[in-house]
């Protein structure tokens, strides 16, 4: 082969890991728009709007919607080109991941509204610590866009960034048997009670898979550097 074509080979290669890099940037976006809506959704129904509460779980379905739209895309992306096996499946092991950050949120989003339909009332320092935990996931999700967007670079401030990560989950996950106690030791009925812990559950598990997405980071990030 010679060396115009083994240039031009590796033009397509650099354009495609941009194209897929530039997606994964969209598409973390798109998930962190989720975490966005359904903390502005816990804030108004602390300060007693459902009615803004239920807009903004309206916007947080069009960004699940947008996400998956772009993970579709991102993975018919790199189903064709220049990544390797193991690349590809690595990749789209990562969007499909992310992915499921927003599905979480989704799931919150519809034990919110299900609150809102069936009339179940939780305290107001109920929907405080929720508001605060999710406050807490929109910066672990904001940490993990930081380190998509050096992913692509020399990798500068990686690790802060994947670290930053993990001592947001950790403040999550400690958190979680204080809002627990506070759900089961509140006077609210079993409906209250149970769609409470669903959404607590809802919000654990996507800090748990956001924390799991910056682990892939790190792995992908210094396999290429081998």
């Amino acid at each position: 082969m010679s060396e115009d074509a083994k240039g031009l080979l590796g033009w397509f290669g650099k354009r495609k890991e941009d194209v897929i890099q530039n997606g994964m940037r969209a598409h973390a976006l798109s998930v962190l728009d989720c975490v966005t809506e359904l903390g502005a959704a816990m804030r108004c129904m602390e300060n007693g709007d459902g009615q803004a509460a239920l807009k903004a779980i309206e916007r947080l379905y069009a960004s699940e919607h947008e996400a998956d739209a772009l993970e579709d895309s991102l993975c018919n992306q790199m189903s064709i080109g220049e990544l390797g096996p193991q690349e590809r499946e690595d990749f789209m092991h990562f969007v499909k991941k992310t992915d499921s950050i927003a599905n979480w949120c989704k799931e919150a989003a519809i034990h919110l509204q299900l609150v809102l339909d069936t009339g179940a009332a939780i305290p107001i320092n109920v929907w405080g610590m929720f508001s605060s935990t999710v406050s807490d996931l929109e910066s672990e999700v904001n940490g993990l866009m930081n380190a998509i967007k050096v992913l692509g670079t020399d990798g500068v401030g990686i690790d802060e960034c994947i670290q930053g990560v993990k001592d947001q989950e950790r403040r999550i996950d400690a958190a979680y048997m204080s809002v627990m106690k506070e759900i089961l030791t509140a006077d609210m009925d079993h409906k209250a009670v149970i769609l409470s812990l669903r959404m607590l559950d809802s919000l654990e598990e996507a800090a748990d898979t956001c924390k799991g997405c910056a682990d892939t980071i790190n792995i992908l990030f210094y396999a290429k550097r081998v």
